[in-house]
């Protein structure tokens, strides 16, 4: 393929038609923002959320804002491993521009099909000022790894996550107007069907169950478990890495005890910390702490684990109860959860100004006034210390539940993340 048919805009200016009209998503402009500074943009993210899509959306930017047309240049590694020197050198052979001399934007996707790709682009990075470099590719946890190796200090990192419910809607065309409560019923049906589809684009307007989860496994599952992680990391078995994640996903929220994951799964305590660590990198699973004011004391505590999509949960035949207590832990923020004996809530997350935000997940029509326990004896517990606001996340329920001394704020799931995400 040339380079022409990579680059249409060298001809008419413009992108391809369908990354034009397509929705831009929030992180496109924290992106735009960063397009002056030296370092290298590198856009991270789990596979499907629309890496690529994001790349042409910047190209289309760029050129929107006065950037010469052959001043960009985009180049997909799947369309073959071409050393960057040599593309750079038939780049400026065919466009006549002088990379030494003129300011050129340049978009390296599926990066991590050229091998020791990260020592080339660090070379070329430090001898020409001119280029601004954006990388990208489908096997992100390869990415990540390679620009932590040799490229510190040279890299802005910037995570593309599955769609919000906010971003779902955009993409659906449902718009609600001003008054959101007019479409609860609409809005409750439209989030049960984004838990089932996990934030991934491509599934959007697929209702078929079979097809939603053959996607998930083939296209997502599959391809990070036996590609893109062995591609890092030294994997002896494959298949542990999915007895893991169907034990996270089928249940998640679980706290887990690494000992005894290690005995259940016929292994040793070291193997399974290993195994958790290259989901975690590879954006498959979220780790969430025990809450203490000593965050050493948290580092030390056993951990909950979540999959980084309800999409995976689904897949593993997970109820809705249970994906809804995923969309927090992909989307609020929250790095820890809190259990000290009987009492636990789902997610702590640390604001500014020593204030804390706690959240328990309810996904039911009636909350009875013993579930808000928890809640309350966390409240009560560490009142004096930090300032802290309670809220409950349910089916359909909006109200506030008072007690001596605090409220808890009990808000629709539905509503809660269209209004939070």
């Amino acid at each position: 393929m040339e380079l022409i048919d990579l680059n249409p805009w060298w001809k008419n200016g413009k992108i391809e038609e369908e990354y034009e009209k397509g929705i831009e998503r929030p992180l496109l402009k924290k992106i735009l923002g960063f397009k002056e500074e030296r370092q290298i943009i590198s856009i991270v993210g789990l596979r499907r959320t629309g890496k690529t899509t994001q790349i042409h959306q910047l190209i289309s930017h760029l050129l929107k804002t006065g950037i010469g047309r052959e001043n960009i240049l985009y180049y997909n590694f799947d369309m073959g491993t071409i050393e960057i020197e040599e593309l750079l050198n038939k780049f400026e052979e065919e466009t006549k521009i002088n990379l030494k001399e003129s300011k050129t934007f340049v978009f390296l996707d599926e990066i991590q099909k050229l091998q020791g790709w990260n020592n080339k682009l660090k070379l070329i990075y430090d001898l020409n000022t001119k280029i601004k470099f954006f990388i990208s590719g489908s096997a992100s946890l390869f990415i990540e790894k390679k620009t932590k190796e040799s490229l510190a200090g040279r890299t802005f990192s910037f995570q593309l996550s599955p769609l919000s419910f906010k971003e779902f809607l955009l993409f659906k065309g449902f718009e609600t107007g001003s008054n959101i409560n007019h479409w609860k019923k609409e809005l409750g049906s439209l989030f049960e069907e984004y838990l089932k589809i996990g934030g991934f684009p491509e599934l959007i307007n697929i209702k078929s169950d079979e097809k939603i989860k053959a996607y998930i496994k083939e296209s997502i599952i599959d391809r990070l478990i036996y590609i893109d992680i062995p591609q890092v990391f030294k994997i002896e078995e494959p298949e542990l890495l999915i007895k893991i994640m169907n034990i996270i996903s089928s249940n998640p929220g679980a706290v887990l005890d690494f000992n005894n994951l290690a005995d259940d799964l016929g292994r040793n305590r070291k193997t399974i910390a290993a195994y958790l660590f290259y989901l975690e990198k590879a954006f498959l699973i979220k780790k969430l702490y025990n809450f203490s004011p000593n965050l050493l004391t948290s580092e030390k505590k056993a951990k909950k684990f979540y999959p980084a999509s309800t999409a995976f949960s689904y897949f593993f035949e997970a109820d809705n109860s249970k994906l809804t207590e995923t969309v927090p832990a992909i989307f609020l923020g929250a790095d820890y959860f809190y259990r000290k004996h009987s009492k636990e809530v789902d997610f702590i997350k640390i604001e500014k100004n020593k204030e804390l935000s706690a959240f328990e997940i309810k996904y039911k029509e009636k909350i009875k006034k013993d579930e808000i326990s928890g809640l309350k004896h966390f409240f009560n517990k560490f009142r004096k210390k930090f300032k802290i606001k309670l809220f409950m996340i349910t089916k359909n329920e909006e109200k506030e539940m008072k007690f001596e001394g605090g409220t808890i704020k009990l808000i629709p799931a539905w509503k809660f993340f269209l209004e939070t995400s």
